[in-house]
């Protein structure tokens, strides 16, 4: 398994770590059949109401006590599901905030921006806009399209309404778009998204919103542990305001992920401008291709490219550029420093499971031969307390730097991890690995290299050699 990588902790450690869990932890509601719609208060009280987990004609197991919305919370989120359901059109901007945190304070943030426009029952525009990456979901009733670029896009073959849009998403739209989703879209049942699968919601009390907005705070516990904090307007027509999620309890809970003590990730979804009313004109929900632009006949196509670009490691049997690491101990070393010496950079990621699979191996290789091989582990785009954290946990005697903004791994193109480079005592790349292809094929192949390497001999670059005569 090979995981690309982007410059920041969104597509690092906590990205990587939801896409794993959400799948198997988010409640999935059935989808809604286009031109249905529940447009009555009745309706949104019974939908409130509904015991969480439950769905539409099913009975909750009579043994266990299942979760119930008091009402004092039915009077606040009724108003605002029952806007939504009733909604024919929407519009919203909503700018995300992850914050990577350790030991309560801020190590990292990142931002991205949602724009939204909807029309009941299957017409959209959802527009995510990360810094490193942005893609665009149109769907005009008839057809449904996903530009991944201006000039860069996918037909799909299948349209999703606005209910199951907020249900499954046919591309990543962020970490945990669900809840955004179904504050935004028109028609949609806000219900299934922020009630299913509850232990608890409570009203916490009035405020002012950032000193200005007279509004009320709601904060719900679900089954797996997340905690979410809701801000709406307190007026007879509310709107969402602030969703603040704190997915720390699910990360620390799973064992699908390594989470060191006192670590902390949250999502802060701002809902800059919010409406359920107006008109909205058809050029919002149809993507006009420019002349040039190419047509992906999949998603999957599209991702192989992506793929492939990069398939194999672009400096192999190239001199690697001149380079300094920051190590975990505060002190750095130089690739002038590492001359002499078979250098192996191994890039790796906490959240990254091929690549500590991946660790034993390599490191027992290298203490084969301690007077000729130096190993410096190089953490990808992750916060220096997370690795600190980790790496403290560990019995490792080999050297670790940590490159948090991803710096190192962009000038020595390491766009994929498991990724490890040996060097030559000359600093050519003579080989280098992507992918964990399992222990005993990964120590054949380090015995293999190093067995040439120490005899001065060459590998990448002399293929290189040959190939250019």
């Amino acid at each position: 398994m090979v995981l690309r990588l982007t410059r920041h902790v969104m597509a690092s450690y906590c990205y990587q770590a939801l896409m794993l869990l959400l799948a198997c932890c988010c409640a999935v509601a059935p989808a809604t059949a286009v031109g249905q719609k529940q447009s009555t208060e009745a309706d949104a009280v019974k939908r409130t109401s509904r015991q969480a987990g439950e769905r539409p004609g099913e009975s909750a197991p009579k043994q266990e006590e299942r979760f119930q919305v008091n009402e004092d919370v039915k009077s606040i989120l009724v108003p605002l599901f029952s806007s939504i359901l009733k909604a024919d059109v929407s519009r919203a901007t909503v700018r995300m905030t992850a914050e990577t945190m350790m030991n309560g304070v801020v190590e990292e943030t990142e931002e991205a921006t949602y724009q939204i426009a909807s029309r009941h029952p299957d017409q959209y525009t959802v527009y995510f806009k990360a810094e490193d990456d942005r893609k665009r979901l149109f769907c005009d009733g008839e057809s449904m399209v996903i530009a991944f670029a201006p000039d860069r896009y996918v037909v799909l073959k299948e349209r999703y309404t606005c209910q199951e849009i907020v249900d499954s998403q046919p591309v990543s739209l962020g970490p945990y778009p669900e809840p955004v989703l179904a504050l935004t879209l028109a028609g949609v049942d806000p219900a299934f998204s922020l009630l299913s699968g509850m232990r608890s919601v409570q009203v916490v009390g009035n405020t002012r919103f950032r000193g200005r907005v007279d509004a009320v705070r709601l904060r719900g516990v679900q089954d797996d542990g997340v905690i979410w904090d809701l801000w709406l307007t307190r007026n007879k027509q509310p709107r969402p305001l602030r969703l603040l999620v704190d997915l720390t309890p699910m990360l620390t809970a799973s064992n699908q992920v390594n989470v060191p003590q006192g670590y902390g990730y949250s999502l802060r979804y701002d809902f800059t401008t919010w409406r359920v009313e107006g008109e909205i004109a058809d050029v919002f929900f149809r993507y006009s291709p420019p002349e040039n632009a190419v047509r992906f006949k999949s998603v999957a196509q599209y991702e192989a490219q992506l793929a492939n670009q990069s398939e194999q490691y672009q400096l192999l049997g190239k001199a690697l550029p001149q380079y300094q690491l920051q190590l975990l101990d505060g002190s750095t070393v130089s690739s002038d420093d590492l001359k002499g010496k078979i250098v192996v950079l191994d890039f790796w990621a906490t959240w990254c499971k091929p690549c500590l699979n991946a660790i034993p191996t390599i490191a027992e290789a290298c203490r084969e031969h301690p007077e000729k091989v130096v190993l410096i582990s190089v953490n990808v785009g992750e916060p220096v307390p997370l690795v600190r954290g980790y790496v403290g946990e560990q019995d490792w005697d080999f050297q670790v730097a940590v490159d948090p903004q991803a710096q190192l791994a962009d000038k020595l193109a390491a766009k994929k991890i498991p990724l490890t480079l040996v060097v030559s005592t000359e600093g050519i790349v003579e080989a280098a690995h992507v992918g964990f292809p399992g222990e005993a094929p990964l120590a054949n192949r380090f015995a293999k290299e190093f067995a040439v390497l120490i005899k001065d001999g060459r590998i990448a670059s002399q293929e290189k050699t040959k190939t250019e005569k």
